[in-house]
């Protein structure tokens, strides 16, 4: 008999209990044996990981970087979202700031979210470095909403556009999935909110596993995920609360995708597992 898999998820909002129940069901009813594990942190997520009381963690970007980095390699990325693929982030003010270039925020006020999210924090903050002539005059704002979630609850990003609303901040970082929704839910007049920078395109969840799992395991697990039809009513309600369209493989190229957040994390001192 198939020992049960084990997955480990952050408890990031209330709908994780109902999409990770739909995926164990759909498991189950197939014959695999799944079952999953909540935790309220990521840090914790990735010692279980490492230390093999999970078989499989549903990571952010940042707690991938940091489980590679921590087992010198030894973990892989199975799969992820279609819509973990070419994230980005967006630097946003209002359009009446003057602010039209990162070379503008000479004195000004820019907002970082969550110092554990790689989209408003971490990577933000690299590409400042790497583009502004005048990075040392930004004053910078912190915005630590929801640490240990890995900014998987939008809640700093949401700040910075309320900071950005009240004239507290005059510019700042958001994941384009916020943008995206900050526009289509009409939260600012329209035109009075704008976008001045698009970051490059990089990778953000997958599953990850330990290399020493089981090869077979790890392969009806890829297959039974990618088996699921967004056509079916239950599969298609769990991906859109899920945010994808479908799941797709990981593959090398997709694993280029994490190296400038490895970078970022190196250069920032982020890859202690401190909880």
């Amino acid at each position: 008999m198939q020992k049960t898999l084990m997955l480990g998820a952050v408890a990031y909002d209330p709908k994780v209990i109902p999409i990770w129940d739909i995926i164990r069901d759909y498991f189950n009813d197939r014959g695999f044996r799944l079952d999953y594990v909540l935790f309220s942190n990521y840090e914790a997520q990735i010692e279980y990981l490492l230390t093999g009381k999970i078989d499989v963690a549903w990571n952010t970007n940042v707690a991938w970087v940091r489980s590679f980095e921590l087992s010198k390699g030894k973990v892989k990325a199975l799969l992820m979202r279609d819509t973990d693929i070419d994230f980005k982030s967006v630097f946003i003010t209002k359009a009446s700031s003057g602010i039209k270039s990162v070379e503008d925020l000479k004195g000004k006020r820019f907002g970082l979210g969550s110092g554990d999210s790689a989209q408003a924090a971490i990577l933000p903050l690299k590409y400042l470095q790497n583009e502004s002539k005048c990075f040392d005059e930004i004053k910078l704002v912190r915005y630590n909403s929801d640490m240990g979630k890995h900014g998987d609850t939008g809640r700093s990003e949401f700040d910075i556009l309320d900071a950005i609303k009240n004239n507290e901040i005059d510019a700042g970082a958001i994941g384009i999935t916020t943008w995206i929704r900050a526009l289509e839910d009409g939260l600012f007049p329209s035109g009075e909110i704008e976008s001045f920078y698009v970051s490059e395109g990089y990778c953000h969840c997958n599953f990850t596993v330990l290399d020493s799992l089981d090869k077979k395991i790890q392969e009806a697990f890829t297959q039974m995920m990618l088996s699921q039809d967004p056509n079916d009513p239950i599969i298609k309600k769990m991906m859109q609360m899920e945010g994808l369209n479908k799941w797709v493989v990981t593959t090398n190229k997709e694993l280029e995708g994490y190296e400038v957040l490895t970078q970022a994390m190196k250069e920032q001192d982020l890859m202690k597992n401190n909880w």
